[in-house]
């Protein structure tokens, strides 16, 4: 049996990685080395079929007709400890004319070729993915990797596209799958035409995740916005009113926190966010774009239910905190990072997943256990965001404490009448749908006039400066009896406590004021 200390280490681990993963899945298309010149497609669509047969599933067929940009076609960055990159597992790739003639193609590096041919001319391009990628070793989890499984296949945009040029718009896409399969993408569909998406330009392309077979699908709508669900293997739909349960929950409890629903930048938007869930012989995970890939290890036990449940309460608050109202700079990582913890703690408490000891035991065990023990702690300021990864407990851990502080004392100063919340609702709705950046200025004006006293002293001390957060200070304001002993911290919530103290409790835990 799994002590709660494990699951909260499994978990840690786990979403420590999925953060570099999710880092480095978020790349722009940018690796072409073409001389000639470009030209704009105008209205001229881009189109792209992919054709799948069950009685092969490890071939994709995909054919793309376009009007050429520039003279080189390409795949997205990744597979990089590969010499060929994700043309690794390109084949039979074709270049044809609008009259049917081939086209000469030269292979370049970096999963690249040059297409012999005039530029602003329509050809098709016709090619093979071969899904035999799990022959191969990968450096660092799943990264975008395609796999295929009893009831489907799985693809990520950068290992199944090729692209040309960068200026296309409204690409259709248009799936050929058996008639008892369907295919889930975060793409919006084509109204009437079963299987056809459209994606808004090449990086929603790349940045895709794509489930085609005979998983279950799970679709929660929030006036205009959509959270899908595809769910694959035994065990896993089992669970499925439990994740659906979860899913809205969560989801609900988001919006209502922040007043709304994500807000994207203009150049980034997006309606859809998909969630992909399958068994495995593993539990791991990968974030791409908008979209979340887990795997469960089936009969993982409440080890694989936590990382999994962990996993998507804090990725999916990404879609606020972080796309909605978007950092300028690595100086505000704590926040992004920590205030994020902090909210998916609320979240899970807030749809019953935790209960008040599983909530304090997690700040303990999973966070206080490795900021304590973070070698920057007393030596690096918070505001060192690139130091993330190697410091994690000290940003991440270390950001959570900082929002815990903040909390008690807002809601001591306001008669908990305010609190972190309306930090955030300030952002979303001073930042989110807009191109403007926040900056650490930014955060601490809001926090000033929150708190209704001046916080230089505050950032001075934990966040541009070394010293250790009193966190077992900040949550005794609302009457925990809080200790760090022997490099723990331990919360107790005594009994007797006033009115005012058990709101504030509360409030941290997870309920919003006035919902």
């Amino acid at each position: 049996m799994k002590t709660f200390f494990q699951l909260c280490l499994g978990a840690l681990i786990l979403m420590h990685c999925l953060e570099i993963k999710a880092e480095n899945n978020n790349l722009k298309i940018t690796n072409r080395n073409s001389n000639n010149p470009k030209v704009m497609v105008g209205d001229k669509q881009t189109q792209y079929n992919i054709r799948m047969d069950k009685e092969n599933p490890e071939i994709a067929q995909v054919s793309i007709s376009q009007y050429l940009e520039d003279d080189i076609l390409y795949m997205a960055p990744g597979a990089n400890q590969l010499p060929r990159r994700w043309a690794t597992f390109v084949h039979n790739l074709e270049v044809r004319d609008e009259n049917g003639h081939e086209i000469p193609v030269q292979e370049l590096e970096d999963a690249q070729w040059k297409v012999n041919h005039e530029i602003g001319k329509q050809v098709t391009v016709t090619y093979e993915v071969v899904l035999d990628h799990d022959e191969h070793q990968w450096s660092g989890g799943l990264d975008g990797v395609a796999y295929r499984t009893d009831w489907g296949v799985f693809y990520t945009g950068r290992a199944l596209f090729l692209f040309n040029g960068a200026n296309a718009e409204a690409i259709n896409v248009t799936f050929d799958i058996p008639d008892d399969w369907k295919v889930t993408t975060p793409w919006q569909g084509v109204p009437h035409i079963k299987n056809s998406f459209l994606a808004i330009n090449h990086s929603d392309l790349s940045q895709s995740m794509i489930f085609a077979g005979t998983h279950e699908e799970m679709s929660f709508k929030r006036e205009g916005f959509e959270l899908i669900f595809a769910l694959g293997g035994s065990q896993v739909l089992l669970k499925k009113d439990e994740y659906a349960s979860l899913a809205q929950g969560v989801l609900d409890y988001y919006i209502s926190l922040m007043g709304g629903l994500p807000k994207p930048p203009p150049n980034n938007p997006f309606q859809k966010a998909m969630v992909i869930i399958n068994n495995s012989n593993i539990t791991d995970g990968e974030v791409i774009g908008n979209n979340i890939s887990i795997l469960i290890e089936e009969d993982g036990g409440p080890m694989s239910q936590m990382l999994s449940t962990f996993i998507f309460a804090h990725e999916f608050f990404h879609l606020w905190n972080g796309k909605s109202f978007v950092p300028a700079a690595d100086d505000t990582e704590w926040f992004k990072e920590g205030f994020t913890n902090y909210y998916t703690l609320k979240a899970l408490h807030h749809v019953g997943f935790l209960d008040d000891n599983a909530f304090f035991g997690t700040l303990n065990n999973l966070f206080y256990q490795r900021y304590n023990n973070d070698d920057g702690l007393g030596k690096l300021s918070m505001t060192q965001g690139e130091e993330k990864h190697a410091h994690w407990g000290l940003i991440y851990g270390g950001g959570l404490f900082i929002g815990i502080s903040q909390d008690m004392l807002i809601r001591k100063h306001s008669g908990n009448q305010k609190s972190v919340d309306d930090l955030l609702r300030a952002l979303y709705t001073e930042f989110g749908g807009t191109s403007q950046m926040y900056t650490i200025k930014d955060i601490q004006r809001i926090l000033n006039d929150l708190n209704g006293t001046d916080q230089t002293n505050f950032f001075r001390d934990y966040i541009f400066g070394t010293e250790r957060i009193p966190i077992d200070a900040y949550l005794k304001m609302a009457g925990l009896d809080a200790k760090i002993q022997d490099g723990n911290l331990t919360i107790v919530q005594k009994g007797g406590l006033s009115s005012f103290e058990k709101s504030m409790v509360t409030g941290m835990l997870g309920s919003i004021k006035g919902k």
